[in-house]
């Protein structure tokens, strides 16, 4: 069985390709498939094999949402993993609902674009794969701090990575009038290892919240939040019904990348039914919602993290989410740090919190870390919070 990787790109513009070609040529056994039409590119799909298809919506003759509903409807083709190009939201959603595993923006981040291509492809032949997520992962970050220390450009590099991981934190929250909903993700350096998103699944039916916290913090704990929010979002923009078993797919995967075991992610997975005004709630070893015990998680339903043992369960607990209800999510961070005299906040987050729970959401963060780094010495870990709360 061959382990190269057969990557199809699809751009009618040369130099699109080109650029493309170079971005990818840093990734190791691949090799790159270039199509200047949708014709092409079917016939390519057709007559050899591709593990991965990088597709421009915006090609001529046969244009690149009417290629994506070809290869999707077919059951030889539809479980090549698609990543569409476009710089149309629209576009974007109509191509998720087809059934496109990723996208990217244009113009396109190369950085982004090498972290997607690698995650989709290691989804599609994780189980071929030999090599081990974690032993990959410690390579390339060994051989990235050797060469930033040798060209004296660690500030350079790290200000990259802080930039595209501030991308992928959400700056605008889903406006609607079930509930608000505010958040903060700070890092204790550059980078850190915690992740929040909220966004709508490809249905719209579905909300879903993540907060959730990789293990240590620093550049490589920031390599494995993106791989995860790719991970993540792969998943539940698909909306399926058991909430449950979309956590252990994601844990699975993960798992499996990650044998070794040295690195897990804690996580709070919450989805809002816009439907029904229920939330669901999947927790992976994380914190529960601050002083909400119908979202408390007892032992059977609590699961552990994820990226520690794959094809284990995890538990559903389900309430409605109704006006004046106030849900509060938060890392370990916030209640970790010290004051000079090693003096944890602790649980003077839920004083603070008690007092603030009425205002809206915005002003319970604002109040919550302006009361935290009064109190604190120095941030040593990275600190996210989020609160949801119903109209």
């Amino acid at each position: 069985m061959t382990n190269i990787n057969h990557i199809l790109i699809v751009d009618d513009e040369p130099l699109n390709l080109e650029i493309l070609e170079l971005s990818l040529c840093e990734l190791e056994d691949i090799e790159i498939i270039s199509a200047l039409n949708g014709f092409k590119a079917l016939n390519y799909v057709k007559t050899r094999p591709i593990d991965l298809i990088i597709l421009d919506l915006s090609i001529p003759e046969l244009d690149g949402l009417e290629v994506l509903k070809i290869l999707k409807s077919d059951e030889k083709f539809r479980y090549i993993p698609v990543i569409v190009a476009t710089a149309k939201t629209e576009e974007r959603y109509q191509a998720l609902k087809l059934g496109a595993e990723d996208f990217l923006l244009k113009p396109i981040d190369v950085v982004e674009l090498r972290f997607k291509v690698n995650n989709l492809l290691k989804l599609k032949k994780f189980n071929d794969l030999q090599q081990h997520f974690n032993q990959r992962l410690e390579e390339e970050v060994s051989k990235k701090e050797k060469q930033l220390k040798e060209f004296a450009q660690v500030e350079q590099e790290l200000e990259l990575a802080r930039e595209i991981q501030q991308r992928l934190i959400p700056k605008t929250y889903p406006n609607c009038e079930e509930f608000s909903v505010y958040g903060s993700c700070i890092s204790a350096s550059k980078v850190g290892g915690d992740y929040l998103d909220v966004f709508k699944t490809a249905s719209e039916k579905y909300t879903v919240f993540i907060m959730a916290d990789v293990s240590g913090h620093g550049f490589a704990s920031a390599l494995v939040s993106m791989q995860f929010r790719s991970l993540a979002r792969m998943e539940f923009m698909k909306g399926s019904d058991d909430f449950g078993k979309e956590v252990e797919r994601i844990n699975t995967v993960f798992s499996d990348d990650n044998l070794e075991g040295s690195m897990f992610i804690t996580a709070l997975f919450l989805r809002y039914n816009h439907e029904t005004g229920i939330i669901e709630s999947v927790n992976a070893g994380h914190f529960d919602p601050l002083n909400r015990p119908e979202f408390a998680h007892s032992g059977k339903t609590k699961g552990i993290p994820i990226g520690i043992q794959s094809g284990l369960p995890y538990g559903v607990i389900s309430a409605p989410f109704k006006s004046g209800d106030n849900l509060f999510l938060y890392t370990d961070g916030i209640i970790e740090c010290e004051n000079e005299n090693g003096v944890m906040y602790g649980n003077r987050l839920d004083g603070i919190y008690d007092v603030t729970q009425h205002y809206d959401a915005k002003t319970q963060i604002d109040v919550i870390l302006e009361a935290f780094h009064a109190f604190i010495d120095v941030q040593n870990d990275d600190v996210t919070v989020l609160v949801i709360q119903a109209k």
